[in-house]
């Protein structure tokens, strides 16, 4: 049961992060504005639920594991998409 717990989660984070990539990319191409700002707050939004989600479920430990997991994967791609555009 637990497990379901920790792919539900990984989904989540790895949803935010297409969701971050996309947005960043209809950024730079259009330059919207108020794009910039809906991406902005949906984002903030998912993490919020995601964080709820993993205070429920997971211990102190795991979330640290989880949180430094993900923001290192998004810093390498954010390095490796900036260095190549």
């Amino acid at each position: 049961m637990k497990k379901n717990h920790y792919f539900y989660i990984i989904i989540g984070y790895i949803g935010t992060l297409l969701i971050l990539i996309a947005g960043i990319r209809y950024i730079l191409i259009t330059d919207d504005v108020i794009g910039n700002g809906l991406i902005f707050f949906g984002l903030i939004f998912i993490l919020n639920s995601l964080n709820f989600m993993e205070s429920k479920f997971l211990t102190v430990k795991e979330k640290r594991i989880v949180n430094w997991s993900f923001f290192s994967l998004m810093a390498i791609i954010l390095i490796i998409g900036f260095t190549f555009v």
